[in-house]
């Protein structure tokens, strides 16, 4: 017979758990309650998605648990959506940025040149940042079950999704709600980063730091290598 194996954990304590929950009669169910802490191993399985958004906009650290470690309801093709979502938004709103700067007779079509530049720039961006938070896991852990880190690391990146809200809701450049959504995205970077790797706050903010710095560096060094190429003034 074909036994369960999937590890659960506690969005509290994070200990190991046999399971979340046991279905009685209809379709009721009840929640474990962790051996170790006392608490519900995982309040968020009866949870619409709905609360379980809202709970991640307060940064609560045990909704990035729930999600990387016990949830089933997010599929693989989910986050490849979510992935291409994030490098078209960032790089939509990149190039809307330098489109002001554009001379008119470039037309639509270098134009879309420039767009398919920051789609790449945002790319390379955004895999410098995972190049170092996954080299650092591999020293954390050098052996036994990698932790989701992938999955950690487009749920910190998901408040550049908002950046597309400056531009639907506001024609100029709002220097406030960019500096809001950068910080979001760090705290949410943080978050996942102590869900994933079990880090500490400190930890957890150094690391993160330490990968904006060198993912901002790579993004700022080879943009006027690139838009130079097709001499944007």
């Amino acid at each position: 017979m074909a036994t369960n194996e999937r590890k659960y954990l506690c969005i509290h304590c994070v200990k190991p758990a046999k399971a979340l929950f046991k279905k009685s009669d209809g379709d009721f169910i009840k929640l474990y309650e962790c051996s170790t802490c006392g608490k519900t191993v995982d309040r968020y399985v009866e949870c619409e998605k709905s609360i379980i958004f809202m709970d991640m906009l307060l940064q609560e650290i045990t909704v990035y648990r729930h999600i990387l470690f016990n949830a089933d309801n997010f599929t693989s093709q989910f986050y490849i959506k979510l992935a291409v979502s994030l490098i078209l938004s960032e790089g939509y709103v990149r190039w809307s940025s330098i489109s002001h700067h554009l001379s008119p007779d470039n037309g639509i079509t270098n134009n879309e040149i420039y767009l398919y530049i920051m789609c790449l720039l945002t790319t390379i961006e955004i895999g410098v940042f995972a190049i170092v938070i996954t080299g650092y896991s591999w020293i954390k852990f050098p052996s036994g079950p990698r932790p989701p880190i992938y999955v950690g690391l487009l749920l910190g990146q998901c408040g550049r999704l908002a950046n597309i809200a400056a531009i639907v809701w506001y024609s100029g450049s709002c220097l406030s709600f960019k500096a809001l959504m950068l910080v979001f995205t760090f705290i949410s970077s943080i978050q996942s980063n102590r869900a994933a790797l079990h880090a500490g706050k400190l930890e957890s903010f150094f690391l993160v730091t330490s990968a904006s710095s060198a993912s901002l560096a790579s993004f700022y060094l080879l943009q006027p290598l690139l838009l130079q190429k097709y001499h944007l003034q």
